[in-house]
């Protein structure tokens, strides 16, 4: 019996759940409300700004910092550089 996993959501965390159940194994399904994945990693209006709710994804993502491993792992980082405030 195929071992399967149903994923509700496909902001970062969902697709990344994802990720790792296919990695693990697991057939996985992942349902999203809005047309377009990537929840507060992506752009919104608001009268008449637009509000880019990316940024915070991105702390932490400098080698040695919390994220960094798991967007090695999901191969987000394959052929991209992090660039840091000590590499201006």
């Amino acid at each position: 019996m195929e071992k399967s996993i149903i994923i509700i959501g496909a902001g970062v965390a969902g697709l990344a759940a994802g990720c790792y159940a296919q990695m693990n194994g697991y057939r996985s399904q992942i349902f999203e409300l809005h047309d377009i994945p990537g929840g507060l990693c992506t752009a919104w209006e608001r009268q008449g700004y637009t509000i880019d709710g990316c940024i915070h994804y991105l702390f932490g993502s400098a080698p040695g910092q919390p994220f960094h491993q798991v967007w090695e792992e999901l191969g987000a980082l394959k052929g991209r550089e992090i660039i840091t405030m000590t590499n201006l």
